[in-house]
């Protein structure tokens, strides 16, 4: 049987690729949110837009949704490296690094859940199934680590 440590190398530069990339537009959707880059800079999300949205319903002080997409971009952060740590340290060993793929995958997983929890409390439920979905893709992703 082939080994399937290429597959498992691919998925950790994958999450690792893909969190640096979700962190990278986070970042410049605050930044022009703010004001800080023009109306017109194309590579950013509106994401702290939907979270400003999501947190109106209960009439929250403006610091609040600042506050928690801190958090959020704090976490994406941790997941990127993580998961860059996790590919280096595997691909430079020949072997997965076990510790540092469950911290990894434990990461993302713990932030969607959080985000799911965060759909309901703001009754956003047309948000849930995209975290939903990455929650899954997650498991998947640290069960084939260990299974397989």
């Amino acid at each position: 049987m082939p080994s399937l440590f290429p597959l498992k190398l691919a998925l950790l530069f994958f999450w690792a690729a893909w969190f640096s990339v979700v962190f990278a537009t986070n970042v410049a959707g605050a930044l022009k949110a703010s004001g800080r880059l023009p109306p017109s800079w194309r590579f950013a999300s509106k994401n702290y837009e939907m979270v400003c949205k999501a947190v109106s319903i209960y009439s929250a002080p403006a610091w609040l949704p600042r506050l928690l997409f801190l958090g959020v971009l704090a976490w994406q952060l941790v997941s990127a490296l993580l998961f860059w740590s996790a590919l280096a340290v595997s691909g430079g060993a020949g072997v997965p690094d076990m510790a540092l793929v469950n911290a990894a995958c434990g990461a993302g997983i713990l932030l969607w859940a959080a985000f799911m929890i965060a759909d309901e409390v703001t009754i956003k439920y047309a948000m849930e199934q995209p975290h939903e979905l990455l929650f899954v893709a997650q498991l998947a992703t640290l069960g084939l680590m260990h299974l397989v």
